[in-house]
């Protein structure tokens, strides 16, 4: 049930998105092999999804994990369609309420005022982990056999990227790491300083501030941990709390990023507790259906 979900998901997200780049056929660089592209990937989740259990294990491993990469590169796609016909209107929005809330821009001051290299490494390495959280996490308990675990990760993973993607096509802004100069002398110049820039510079799509997908996702996996793991949501506890401060001293979001992100992650994660608990009363006799075990 939670892999079926997890398909419909990303297959809906693909065709939303065909949906809206005919719409925009006007606007958009090449849109016909954009079209051509989801509609083969959406025909191939879904035939995944009626595959038999006796397929081949490699094929049951891609059908589990492809989300995961399948988000990863759809992340540049949204750069590419962010600018062809987003409204970036909000990001000026965003910036004048932090000046009027916070005086000033938070991602600017943030390192100038706590220059310690310790700290930014740290923080740094936290955020570069960010990319690790679901494969670790994920691979842990799919390798231990947990697989309601793992597949009830990788649904709310999927819900989050395809609910943020949306949002970045439609209303993007513009981080900080693109408006701003990078942090300079002590910070630069260090290990993961560098190494979370040199990934950035090539792996980043423009546009995909708000909300902050590095913090919703953090967050949704150490909801996942806490209702699943309690051992690994302790030991993420440090790592995610570094990837929410990081996201600003290292002035790759605003604070309202951050903020969105982790609103995002209870939204998806409250409706998915509150969708498991109203089928589970529906069985009728107090035990949870086939797929929706209990989240607590």
């Amino acid at each position: 049930m939670l892999r079926t979900w997890t398909d419909r998901i990303a297959a809906g997200y693909l065709i939303v998105i065909a949906v809206l780049v005919v719409w925009q056929r006007h606007r958009v660089e090449d849109w016909h092999t954009i079209l051509v592209v989801h509609a083969l990937l959406a025909g191939g989740i879904l035939a995944l999804d009626r595959l038999p259990e006796s397929a081949p294990g490699a094929i049951r491993v891609l059908r589990d994990w492809y989300p995961v990469p399948l988000f990863g590169i759809l992340f540049k796609e949204v750069e590419l369609l962010a600018a062809a016909i987003g409204d970036w209107s909000l990001t000026g929005r965003i910036q004048h309420l932090e000046e009027h809330i916070f005086g000033g821009q938070p991602a600017e001051y943030l390192s100038e005022a706590v220059a310690w290299v310790p700290l930014s490494e740290y923080l740094h390495f936290a955020y570069i982990s960010y990319l690790a959280l679901v494969p670790v996490v994920g691979g842990i308990w799919y390798a231990t056999g947990r697989r309601q675990a793992f597949r009830e990760l990788i649904l709310l993973f999927s819900a989050t990227m395809a609910i943020s993607y949306v949002f970045f096509i439609l209303w993007p802004v513009d981080s900080p790491y693109y408006l701003l100069e990078p942090p300079g002398e002590p910070l630069a110049g260090n290990f993961f300083y560098e190494l979370v820039h040199f990934v950035s510079d090539r792996g980043g799509a423009r546009g995909g501030a708000f909300p902050s997908a590095h913090v919703s996702i953090a967050c949704i996996v150490w909801l996942v941990a806490w209702t699943r793991d309690r051992r690994i949501a302790y030991w993420l506890t440090p790592l995610v709390a570094g990837i929410l401060v990081a996201t600003v001293y290292g002035r790759f979001h605003y604070v309202l990023d951050v903020l969105a992100g982790v609103a995002l992650a209870a939204v998806v994660f409250s409706a998915y507790r509150s969708l498991t608990h109203r089928r589970a009363g529906a069985v009728g006799d107090g035990s949870f259906p086939e797929g929706l075990p209990p989240t607590a």
